[in-house]
């Protein structure tokens, strides 16, 4: 199917192989350990007040930290910036929030590698007809 795609990839038939390559695909990483593995942590970290409580006084003191720093009180800029540096510490010590950030990891692993093999071989294709 390679070998031709120049010639006919404007055709709605090879068009239409794409899509349902596309969709096959989707639907195996969907599918695939590490994104369910994912998609648990994320339900289970969404679950938890404390975090989202966590992560809303972190972007408040953030956006203070940015709005102290326009109006050049400088002062005010670090307090709101040390506030939320602690936040993200905290959050960031949290095992709930460590299990979510390594499965994220994984996800995007097999993501990137999926890509690069995708790539790697039309690439290949491409080179040797």
């Amino acid at each position: 199917m390679l070998k031709n795609w120049k010639a006919s990839f404007t055709d709605e038939h090879s068009h239409q192989d794409l899509q349902k390559a596309k969709e096959e695909l989707i639907d195996l990483l969907k599918h695939h350990e590490a994104v369910l593995a994912f998609q648990e942590a994320e339900k289970a970290i969404g679950q938890v007040p404390q975090i989202s409580h966590l992560a809303g006084q972190m972007k408040a003191y953030q956006q203070e930290a940015v709005l102290f720093q326009k109006i050049e009180k400088q002062r005010a800029y670090e307090e709101a910036d040390e506030q939320a540096d602690l936040i993200q510490h905290e959050l960031e010590n949290l095992p709930i929030v460590q299990d979510y950030r390594q499965k994220m990891q994984d996800a995007s692993d097999l993501i990137q590698y999926v890509t690069k093999s995708i790539e790697e071989r039309i690439n290949e294709e491409l080179r040797h007809g």
